[in-house]
């Protein structure tokens, strides 16, 4: 047993190492540590990338391939991302699906807000990120199938890669053992390939939308069917973080209203709020990445490499960098070095970090300067509590997600 010496502490972190792995994973909420390693060369670490491939998630997208492909294809998505200008149009369209209004005289109404957001921002990203229309087939199922955001807890995800379960000739165990325990991953999976295969059958590209430039770059051979597919699947797995972390931010104005006139008085404070949401509710609660001693090979299953993890909760809520860490308090952000240093990173750092962070960003803060404003024809109830983050899965949601409103 010694000859495991699972756990060492080494600087700030922690440090897991075992002999069959090859590598170390160090775990480090420390600002000063994570700077440091930040300076090296890395890139996203095999075990997250093993963990967010088995969220539902193509093996084969932008989000998990390597570096220079990653690279290569942000370049070519960002002109397909929507404009500064037509954000707040999206976000009024949104609200007004997610909020819809009863016929006068039935008051409040009540919903949950994860399984709403995630359909209605599927169908967000379908028409401005994918660009293309829907047709009725699609739409039909989308709005009738259920999208549970359950996934493997992230310790069990650990111990799985650490016994290499996810390597192509384990996976009937894979297979059998969330047949037995985890049946809503085995549900999302399939819903991710039906939906998938019916984006393809169901929808018309629009103009010069990102759907036609991925078919000509598959058809003159540079991406594979399998990369094609997967940035398809990337509009699903991007619309469960973004739910998460819109839901946060619409059920804490709920347990805040004195915020909503704040907003309706000063919108640009919008952005605060949001920061202080992603700090106490990051969508991610860890990211990972993975240096590659000169000369070795990261492919290769002999080769020694070090993969670095960041648990977000821990160093958001940390009371040695945070002030009252624990408080909901946007206007901290208003001071100008609130998020200097290595502190605060609801979207990851570094060319692995987010690619969709400032549409994300931009989304959410204007979805709350809609509902925040006189245009808008509903009003939030007020909740009693701020909303309680799930922990210990890739992406969290609150565990009680039900919000009230009324019109206005």
């Amino acid at each position: 047993m010694g000859k495991l010496n699972p756990f060492k502490w080494q600087g700030s972190g922690k440090v897991y190492s075992l002999p069959w792995l090859k590598n170390r994973l160090e775990y480090s909420s420390d600002p000063q540590r994570i700077a440091a390693y930040a300076k090296t060369p890395f890139t996203r670490s095999r075990f997250v990338m093993a963990m967010i491939s088995e969220f539902h998630l193509s093996r084969n997208s932008i989000v998990v391939s390597d570096d220079s492909h990653a690279m290569w294809l942000k370049r070519i998505a960002r002109p397909h991302m929507p404009t500064d200008d037509a954000i707040p149009l999206i976000a009024r369209e949104l609200m007004g699906r997610v909020f819809p209004l009863a016929a006068p005289g039935h008051g409040e109404q009540s919903l949950q807000l994860s399984d709403r957001l995630i359909r209605e921002l599927y169908r967000t990203m379908l028409d401005n990120m994918l660009k293309v229309t829907v047709l009725k087939p699609l739409d039909d199922y989308i709005m009738r199938t259920r999208f549970p955001h359950r996934s493997r807890p992230l310790v069990l995800e650990g111990v799985m890669y650490s016994m290499r379960l996810h390597q192509s000739l384990l996976r009937p165990v894979c297979l059998l053992f969330d047949g037995l325990f985890f049946r809503e991953v085995r549900y999302m999976k399939r819903v991710s390939a039906k939906l998938e295969q019916m984006v393809c059958d169901f929808t018309i590209p629009k103009p010069n939308s990102w759907f036609s430039t991925l078919a000509e770059l598959k058809a003159s051979g540079k991406i594979t069917r399998a990369q094609f597919r997967g940035e398809i699947t990337s509009m699903l797995v991007s619309s469960f973080s973004l739910a998460s972390a819109l839901g946060s931010a619409l059920l804490c104005l709920a347990a805040r209203p004195r915020y909503q006139q704040k907003i309706h008085d000063d919108p640009a404070f919008a952005r605060y709020f949001v920061m202080e949401v992603l700090r106490l509710y990051p969508p991610f609660r860890q990211f990972g990445y993975e240096q590659v001693p000169e000369g070795s090979d990261k492919h290769l299953s002999g080769s020694i490499a070090h993969e670095f993890m960041v648990p977000v909760v821990e160093l958001h809520r940390d009371s040695s960098i945070w002030k009252d860490p624990d408080k909901f308090y946007p206007e901290r952000f208003l001071e100008p070095d609130a998020m200097k240093g290595f502190k605060y990173m609801p979207f990851g750092m570094g060319k692995r970090s987010c690619p969709g962070r400032s549409f994300s960003m931009s989304l959410i803060t204007q979805s709350l300067r809609f509902i925040c404003s006189d245009e808008c024809n509903i009003r939030l109830a007020k909740r009693g509590a701020m909303p309680k983050g799930g922990s210990g899965r890739l992406v969290s949601f609150a565990y009680d997600d039900t919000i009230a409103y009324q019109a206005k």
